[in-house]
């Protein structure tokens, strides 16, 4: 994972911090191709570790575009503050650059959900159990050494904790975040991957364009916890190529 200041003063493209788009795009290429050959195990159970601090496509944004209060103990990026700050003489305006690049950012979110719910997908249709472990367990406030103001900290730390919860709670998982005791959680992971029941059905929906089916499982027994995924999406039907064309008469 990047720093604060790194992701604070690194270059930003039209979408954002560059490299961490493409740190995450990589994770989740790579989670995509195995999905796809975890897809092809049939008739068992499977599970997936997914260690990592989480993703958050527009963190720090304030910070990284200078918008900041000038006069924030917190201020990193001077380069931005001084071009949001230009004074023409009226007093200081906002660089229009910085509100367009603020504005490219709007939909950051809604792709980062999109990219989660793709993986969330492809694990349901293979069958297969993510649990996401955050190596930085419990966390508390950011290091001494990185100035950041403790706002965009605490929204960057709780969207990156709740990008893993997503991928773990949507596939019937288990997200080990905000915690040091990584022995429990392992082994109720273990406990879950040794003794398991494989129920299986075949829907009575024939209807293929309804892609999105719904599960809800529940049982009898009192006082047990029901871990299962919520849904599963049919896969989008390959087009059907139309029949060559006979051949002219002679």
């Amino acid at each position: 994972g990047l720093k604060p200041s790194e992701l604070i003063n690194r270059g930003t493209g039209s979408e954002g911090p560059t490299e961490l788009r493409y740190n995450a795009h990589v994770s989740f290429s790579v989670m995509q191709e195995a999905m796809n050959n975890l897809e092809k195990v049939t008739n068992r159970r499977k599970a997936v570790v997914w260690v990592g601090e989480g993703y958050d496509f527009k963190p720090f944004q304030d910070a990284r575009l200078g918008l900041s209060d000038p006069n924030s103990p917190f201020l990193q990026n001077q380069g931005n503050a001084m071009r949001n700050n230009q004074d023409d003489g009226g007093g200081s305006q906002i660089d229009p650059m910085l509100t367009q690049q603020k504005q490219n950012e709007t939909f950051s979110d809604a792709d980062l959900s999109y990219e989660l719910a793709e993986i969330t997908r492809a694990a349901n249709r293979a069958n297969t159990t993510i649990y996401t472990i955050d190596p930085r367990g419990l966390i508390a406030g950011a290091d001494i050494d990185e100035q950041v103001d403790p706002q965009q900290w605490n929204s960057y730390v709780r969207k990156s904790q709740d990008s893993m919860r997503v991928l773990a709670e949507e596939t019937g998982g288990i997200a080990v975040v905000n915690m040091n005791n990584f022995d429990k959680a392992l082994k109720e992971i273990d406990n879950a991957s040794s003794d398991y029941y494989v129920l299986g059905y075949y829907s009575s929906n024939a209807d293929l364009t309804q892609r999105r089916r719904k599960i809800d499982v529940k049982v009898v027994r009192k006082d047990v916890d029901v871990f299962s995924r919520k849904e599963y999406v049919l896969k989008t039907p390959k087009p059907v190529s139309p029949p060559p064309a006979p051949a002219p008469r002679r």
